[in-house]
């Protein structure tokens, strides 16, 4: 109801949809009536509307001689035509005159859709129908497109006028948006849409209209909605590519397929090279890799260059009762300054010859030996990355812990730094020769200056009393057991609120919302409640958190000892 700008008609909508069924069809074409006669720039008595949808003229004292504005009056009449109709139940398989969707009526009067729903608010009604998935969908009916033409010849002309395109633009608009998404896979509707719309001098949303209605056409080989893999979207091969990455043997692809065996190899061959054709390798460039030795020198270099430092054992004993995670990582070694460099440019060099290799392949004549070459190289390329991320789990570690919150998860926190660490490895410039560390350590803090906020504020809007109780008798605990007891506090806590007063006990609830209404209450209202002061329960709440503090402590200390 809030849809309706006149409260008159509000109240008028509510007595309708109180009444039979079989009525909501002539209240439909009663409101198409009204639409034809009100004009916007003039007032209309509430009676004549009455009774127009009714039948029903009210009496004086009902009507009471009410005046609508005609522009609200006609948006309120579309708002009601959709609600009465979707009330109706009409089916639109039975419905004996042509009907309209949104995007029928943008092509048959050559506008937007965007133009379609400001129509709407000019009194181009649409009435809900039942379609075939018995979902309700808003339509046009003829008769009401018909008289609203009639009555806004102008404005449709004007609109049709705006945004006609020959065809022989349209050509041009979409050979454009191919050459723009073609030269970057990773341009989206709108970015194409914006850049051929200031070269056009065409409204944006008109272009992506084009745009849309192009790839809907051509479903799985438009535009943007075109495969990855350079294929059309009724390619057969495609079909085997996609039924034997989902498990499918090759001798079954072959029987479901009714080709040979050999076909099915070669077929798969061809996808999976126009697979590693759309795959973004990265990699930091060096002129290292252009030397005559370069393979030698970087894949198998000289023994004697130490990798890993040398620890004695004992500096890796990790403290006792940490988490296992934590624990491991203390035997993990640590890569030295020779060994970052030598790993580093190992991952980019194979990541380099692996980028050259697939640019220089031909998906259609390519053999299944040189691919599984090619991506022999990547997994190297990613075991070495994986190997350098192991190496600097504990920088994570370090720096989490000087970022966690009291309320917030460590372990949560690592989990985000250590993709942060996974992209440090994959930008990172080695040949410029800083330290690793020292960028890996501003990614991670970058993103948690980012992510910490952003939890901070989402974990404000769902704070519980409990959560600020617990908060406020938690800070005499040291630090470092504040999280690690935060489980056992949830559960003593009704037991150390026992031990208060009632008085206190129940100040206490209705305060951090620890009663059956879970809301929050102020001082005064709280006050209000027992008769006194909000100065009075102030001084009361101070008293019962300083008894619960003191509770708190000793069951720590118990805690702790045990």
């Amino acid at each position: 109801m809030d849809r309706y700008a006149l409260p008159s008609i509000r109240s008028l909508v509510l007595q309708l949809m109180r009444g039979p069924r079989r009525l909501r069809l002539r209240q439909l074409l009663s409101i198409e009536f009204l639409l034809s006669v009100i004009e916007g720039q003039r007032e209309y008595p509430y009676e004549f509307v009455c009774h127009a949808l009714t039948g029903f003229r009210p009496t004086s004292a009902l009507g009471n001689g009410r005046l609508l504005d005609g522009q609200s009056l006609v948006s309120d009449l579309v708002v009601l035509a959709e609600d009465i109709s979707a009330d109706a139940g009409l089916v639109l398989q039975l419905w004996p005159e042509p009907v309209y969707a949104v995007h029928d009526l943008a092509d048959r009067f050559d506008v937007s859709t965007k133009t379609i729903f400001r129509w709407r608010r000019r009194g181009l009604a649409g009435w809900r129908f039942l379609v075939e998935d018995r979902r309700t969908r808003l339509l046009f009916v003829d008769r009401c497109v018909r008289r609203f033409v009639a009555q806004n010849t102008g404005l449709v002309t004007r609109g049709g006028n705006f945004s006609q395109l020959t065809p022989a633009e349209r050509e041009r608009i979409l050979v454009r948006a191919r050459e723009l998404a073609g030269g970057d896979g990773y341009r989206t509707v709108n970015a194409v849409a914006r850049t051929i719309a200031g070269e056009a001098g065409r409204a944006v949303e008109t272009i992506r209209l084009i745009l849309k209605h192009h790839d809907e056409a051509n479903p799985g080989a438009g535009i943007f909605n075109r495969s990855p893999l350079q294929v059309e979207a009724n390619d057969q091969r495609l079909a085997v590519w996609e039924a034997y990455t989902e498990g499918t043997s090759v001798e079954a692809l072959a029987v479901r397929f009714e080709r040979p065996i050999a076909w099915v190899y070669q077929t798969i061959t061809q996808m999976r090279a126009r697979e590693l054709r759309v795959r973004k390798i990265e990699s930091v460039g060096s002129p290292d890799f252009e030397a005559p030795d370069a393979e030698q020198t970087i894949l198998h270099p000289a023994p004697s260059v130490p990798l890993y430092r040398e620890t004695p054992p004992t500096a890796r004993r990790a403290p006792s009762a940490l988490p296992a995670y934590l624990a491991n990582l203390f035997r993990l070694p640590l890569l030295t300054p020779e060994g970052e460099f030598i790993l580093f440019r190992r991952m980019n060099y194979l990541r380099h010859k692996a980028r050259q290799a697939v640019e220089r392949l031909d998906p259609d004549t390519v053999s299944a030996a040189e691919l599984d070459r090619i991506e022999g190289w990547l997994r190297q390329a990613e075991a070495v990355k994986n190997e350098i991320v192991q190496a600097n789990l504990r920088l994570v570690v370090s720096i989490a812990k000087r970022h966690v919150q009291p309320r917030q998860d460590l372990f949560e926190l690592i989990s985000d730094g250590n993709v942060s660490l996974m992209r440090a490895v994959d930008k990172f410039d080695y040949t410029r020769g800083f330290k690793f560390s020292t960028y890996a350590s501003w990614a991670i803090m970058k993103n948690f200056a980012r992510s910490i906020p952003e939890s901070r504020r989402h974990a404000d809007r769902y704070q519980t009393g409990w959560d600020e109780v617990l908060e406020t008798v938690g800070a005499t605990l040291p630090e470092e057991h504040n999280g690690e007891h935060l489980a056992v506090v949830r559960r003593s806590l009704d037991r150390m609120l026992a031990t208060l007063d009632p008085r206190e006990r129940a100040i206490l609830r209705q305060r951090y919302g620890l009663d059956d209404a879970g809301a929050p209450r102020t001082l005064e209202q709280i006050g209000q409640r027992f008769g006194v002061s909000k100065e009075r329960v102030r001084q009361l709440e101070s008293r019962a958190l300083l008894k619960l503090r003191g509770d708190f402590e000793a069951e720590a200390e118990e805690l702790v000892g045990a």
